[in-house]
């Protein structure tokens, strides 16, 4: 258990003692002034150069002495030239603005012609590829495909009376083969020659049209 003791005080409390008084020091001799810590003589001041003239030449400097118009300013502001300035500023806006218009539109030509080149340029190649693929014997190899074959006899020309065939005389039509398709076309040549028709013989019989006009 603690005891209320009373403990001695760790430092001594200051007294109120005088301070020793210290003489001030005494002050050095003066030196003598060496030669070495002589002051330089003062150098004289160098003379100031002119500052060059710069050129006051200037596009309104020019427009000034060229057009003086400081006499129209002299009364004022002369409204009497206001309409001819607002012309003139009229005609310049229209002038920037067709400017701007033609550059425009000239981009615009230039565009449509690189179109039209290439256009042009497809056209052609597909041109040249529909003639290719036009060619007879392109065509005939294409649709032998298609069970097609090309005709080797010569084509004739059939003829119908004015009153027309009847169902009865369409049955009695012989069908065409090659040596009748071959006989017509020598008779037709023939006929149209001037000379009288050889018929070479054959096994078709004849049409009841062909008759009458024998």
């Amino acid at each position: 258990m603690a005891v209320n003791t009373a403990r001695p005080p760790a430092a001594q409390p200051r007294q109120n003692t005088p301070r020793e008084i210290v003489p001030p020091p005494a002050p050095e001799p003066a030196r003598p002034v060496e030669a070495d810590d002589a002051p330089e003589p003062e150098r004289a001041p160098r003379p100031e150069r002119k500052a060059r003239r710069q050129s006051t030449w200037s596009i309104f400097s020019l427009v000034e002495r060229v057009l003086n118009v400081d006499g129209l300013f002299r009364d004022g502001v002369p409204v009497r030239f206001l309409p001819h300035t607002l012309f003139v500023m009229f005609l310049i806006l229209l002038y920037i603005g067709n400017t701007h218009y033609a550059t425009r539109m000239n981009r615009s030509i230039q565009k449509l012609k690189t179109e039209t080149e290439d256009l042009r340029a497809d056209y052609t190649t597909l041109k040249a590829d529909y003639m290719e693929a036009s060619k007879q014997s392109e065509v005939a190899r294409r649709v032998a495909a298609y069970g097609l074959v090309e005709s080797s006899s010569p084509p004739f020309r059939i003829t119908v009376p004015a009153g027309g065939l009847d169902e009865a005389e369409l049955d009695q039509a012989p069908v065409l083969t090659a040596d009748s398709i071959a006989a017509r076309a020598v008779r037709d040549s023939l006929a149209a020659a001037g000379a009288n028709p050889v018929i070479t013989p054959s096994t078709t019989p004849e049409t009841p049209a062909e008759a009458e006009q024998h």
